[in-house]
């Protein structure tokens, strides 16, 4: 190599390290300290400006904030009544060929929590008693989820719809307690009213009253790049539909539901588009049609069966 100096050293090193090569009659320049100065600002110029780049186009194809606008959350919140119990749902859905791998659904419910401070209540002119309230705002509490279940992790498979379910009993944050009290101070009974016009009238005015928001956080990991993210919804209460259940979107490959081949061949062919055709051939195994994502059609007042809701 005919290293004589630190001079020589350390252009064969820069030389070596930054893959310039050898190619030259006089490598060491006749030991002049100005090409080697050069070089090495060149070098850690090209080496600064490309990983640079990279850093931005990386970081511009994994961000989390896009990504998760390809998340998909319905319009608008289900409750119905199954088999004489309540359950609340919302639908959330994929957009992207490359789905999410574990992903998991977590609910909670904001609301304002109120408590007497005394014990002794005023009498009303109406037979309601009234207590002097003291108020916690914007208190957050976990909603527990029927589908999925939360004993195996909240996962879901996001390659289809999936519609989320959760149980309104007396676990429920969105349920009132036998007694509770409103902002006035005004003291609420257990409802009486057997009708069933009006079974989700004391839940409604609980969650008025309360000022209750269901948050509802998507999470999980990009198959592509490998960042985690986040998508993020809400529902209030003019967000909720009662007794309504969401609309079928999901169908069968050979469904004649479309009227054209045009229109079948327009939906989400998903087991196409994810390449997991079967062996004979490209045929899709089912569509997903999202111009039906959002809809919802009613429900008699109990129903006997759901196909979103667990039969346990």
């Amino acid at each position: 190599m005919d290293i004589n100096n630190h001079m020589e050293a350390l252009y064969f090193s820069l030389s070596t390290m930054t893959t310039i090569g050898y190619g030259v009659s006089d490598y060491y320049f006749g030991d002049c300290w100005t090409p080697l100065l050069l070089v090495l600002c060149q070098s850690c110029a090209a080496i600064t400006f490309s990983a640079v780049a990279i850093g931005l186009l990386f970081q511009r194809i994994s961000r989390g904030q896009k990504r998760s606008k390809t998340i998909l959350f319905s319009d608008k919140a289900v409750a119905c009544r199954v088999r004489g119990v309540s359950y609340l749902m919302f639908r959330v859905g994929e957009l992207r060929r490359h789905h999410l791998i574990e992903a998991s659904v977590r609910a909670y419910c904001l609301k304002h929590e109120r408590i007497p401070v005394t014990d002794a209540a005023l009498s009303h002119s109406n037979g309601r008693n009234i207590a002097e309230i003291e108020t916690t705002h914007f208190v957050a509490r976990h909603m527990q989820l029927l589908h999925p279940d939360e004993t195996f992790g909240s996962h879901i498979l996001m390659s289809l719809p999936q519609v989320i379910v959760h149980r309104l009993d007396e676990k429920s944050p969105l349920v009132p307690p036998q007694v509770w009290y409103d902002a006035e101070g005004k003291e609420h009974l257990p409802h009486t009213e057997h009708d069933d016009a009006f079974r989700f009238k004391p839940i409604e005015t609980f969650i008025l009253d309360r000022d209750a928001e269901v948050i509802v956080l998507l999470e999980g990991t990009d198959e592509l790049t490998g960042s985690a993210l986040q998508a993020r919804h809400s529902y209030r209460l003019e967000d909720i539909a009662w007794d309504h259940y969401f609309a079928p979107c999901v169908f069968p490959a050979t469904s004649r539901n479309a009227t054209t081949d045009a229109e079948l061949e327009s939906r989400w062919s998903w087991f196409r588009r994810h390449g997991n055709c079967n062996a004979m051939g490209s045929t899709p195994a089912c569509t997903v049609d999202f111009s039906k994502f959002h809809d919802i059609v009613q429900v008699a007042k109990d129903c006997n069966a759901c196909a979103f809701v667990p039969d346990r």
